[in-house]
């Protein structure tokens, strides 16, 4: 089940994010396994806002989360993180449907996200969910900036790349 997360969960999904990252470490991007996960502020903020929602098991347990921010005025996948044991079972497609709806729902006719281009649970998986590939010419200036920022964290950029999905 997809819903909006309640205050106190906004705790859980740093932790959620750490333990879904640590995969890429498998694949020699162990800098993304450093990296700070997604403030609590960020995530309260996007709670309030209506850009955050949760994915919970059928116990009741959050298991995931995805939350989209508005960086100039266009909709952005910022983070979409599902713990391990439970990937592979719909839950990141339905994050994404939901995104993509709320989207929807705000006047946007397009999502974005930035990913790695070579990592299988990042550009093939968003292709196969109707994602396509933003040509680097075709980059607004925010997300020539966004692409910056990302670079400066870490993520090497000769891997990465922008998709967009119409909404």
């Amino acid at each position: 089940m997809i819903r909006r997360p309640y205050a106190h969960e906004i705790k859980l999904l740093p932790q959620i994010e750490n333990q879904a990252d640590r995969r890429y470490g498998r694949v020699g991007l162990r800098r993304v396994v450093d990296m700070p996960p997604a403030s609590i502020a960020s995530l309260e903020r996007g709670r309030r806002e209506g850009r955050l929602w949760v994915a919970v098991s059928p116990v009741g347990r959050v298991i995931g989360f995805a939350l989209m921010k508005l960086p100039a005025g266009r909709a952005w996948l910022d983070q979409l993180s599902v713990l391990d044991a439970w990937q592979g079972r719909g839950y990141g497609t339905a994050l994404i449907d939901r995104t993509t709806a709320t989207a929807r729902t705000f006047g946007f006719d397009t999502l974005y996200l930035s990913t790695y281009r070579d990592v299988p649970w990042n550009e093939p998986f968003y292709a196969r969910r109707g994602f396509k590939v933003m040509p680097r010419g075709m980059w607004p200036r925010a997300f020539r900036m966004q692409f910056m920022i990302e670079n400066n964290h870490g993520h090497p950029s000769w891997r990465r790349t922008i998709m967009q999905r119409r909404v």
